[in-house]
């Protein structure tokens, strides 16, 4: 007895122009482009039909049946580069005419096609072949043992110059950099400054450049050691760096025990404390790491956090004036990237913080040369979002 088969209506098609399509299946963030005639196939198997008659339909279709595997891997791509659903060269994309059994590994590796009803939503990691499965850092961990190379390196990598001097020409620069620099020269002036997970010191060498002095931690040697050698102390008489561990502040130096600041900066790093999935011990640890983050705070002093926004997670549609998203999970979460509002700001309270307010960086102008689209999007739905938590 054949097996049937089903079109997985979580699936959205895009037309590209000149006879294709893009196929963006929202819950697993997979992508094919095809030609047109896939369409036949998604009336087929709406509502389910027998792989012979699949069969079938490939073989009349021939070769105006074509399709490519477009899905591309890493945070950038799956959280920015959605914009290339109408880029140029997403439809000059060379489609290759297949035998049935690979057409048929292809769709159901991608999940346009589905065995059972309902689809199977099934994050469990088996092998490489999953490694588009579970949380975006799950996915950097599989990709990069796989590559053999460690996460954090990649994570340096991919949003940094290879110098590690300035941040690439990516929303980085253009949203968080631009409104930490403006922020950090308005608001941490003659203020003593901490950057709890400071990495290679890029940003904390940014907060010594307005703030009275500025302390970089990271519990990782090589990125201080990195971070020391770029902006060394004799030269930055204001600037120092120092390995630490924000769930015991007695580790490493131990020089944190005891010290406190007038404001503590955690960058791209408070979303670790929501999900195991990756970083299982600051999850663990999130009560300690949140009383920590209090003792190193003056009275009245502030907890500044930059964070994924909810929205990095949805696709760039619609056109340029007037973008559109899909948010495909908000509170059961699969990709395990932002918490929700109610997640964040429970841990705050629970922490004896308040919150003074949350803002929402917006995008240069100048990236609209860049990415007009992309530049559409980012101006309507936020990237990343800043929170002031007040220690009363």
């Amino acid at each position: 007895m054949t097996r049937r088969l089903f079109w997985d209506p979580d699936t959205l098609v895009v037309p590209l122009g000149g006879g294709r399509v893009r196929l963006f299946q929202a819950l697993w963030r997979r992508n094919l482009v095809a030609t047109l005639p896939i369409l036949e196939v998604a009336d087929l198997l709406t509502g389910g039909s027998e792989e012979s008659r699949l069969r079938q339909c490939h073989a009349r279709l021939g070769d105006s049946l074509r399709a490519a595997d477009a899905t591309q891997f890493t945070l950038w791509d799956h959280a920015y580069a959605n914009a290339d659903f109408f880029a140029a060269e997403a439809a000059a994309q060379p489609l290759a005419a297949m035998p049935f059994e690979e057409f048929l590994d292809l769709v159901l590796e991608t999940k346009i096609v589905a065995e059972t009803w309902p689809p199977e939503f099934d994050f469990r990691k088996r092998g490489f072949g999953d490694r588009f499965k579970g949380s975006f850092y799950e996915q950097v961990g599989t990709e990069a043992l796989w590559a053999r190379v460690e996460p954090s390196h990649w994570w340096v990598k991919q949003k940094f110059s290879d110098d590690a001097t300035e941040i690439r020409a990516t929303p980085y620069r253009y949203i968080q950099e631009a409104f930490l620099d403006s922020y950090f020269a308005a608001s941490l002036s003659g203020k003593e400054v901490l950057e709890v997970g400071c990495g290679t010191g890029y940003f904390t060498r940014k907060i010594a450049a307005s703030a009275r002095s500025a302390v970089g931690m990271d519990y990782n040697p090589d990125y201080i050691a990195v971070a020391r050698e770029k902006w060394p102390r004799p030269a930055h008489p204001n600037l120092e760096f120092h390995v630490g561990n924000i769930i015991d502040l007695s580790a490493g130096t131990g020089i944190f025990q005891g010290r406190q600041f007038d404001a503590v900066v955690l960058i791209d790093t408070f979303l670790f404390l929501f999900h195991r999935a990756y970083q299982k011990e600051l999850f663990d640890n999130r009560k300690s790491i949140m009383a920590n983050l209090r003792k190193l705070l003056k009275p009245a002093g502030q907890l500044l956090i930059m964070d994924p926004h909810p929205f990095w997670l949805t696709p760039w549609l619609g056109q340029e004036g007037r973008p559109l998203g899909i948010l495909a999970e908000y509170r059961s979460k699969h990709f395990k990237v932002a918490p929700t509002l109610e997640e964040f700001s429970a841990l705050v309270y629970e922490s004896g913080l308040r919150i003074r307010r949350i803002l929402e960086p917006r995008i240069e102008e100048a990236y609209r040369k860049i990415d007009p689209q992309g530049y559409a999007f980012m101006s309507e739905f936020p990237q990343w979002w800043f929170w002031e938590l007040e220690n009363p």
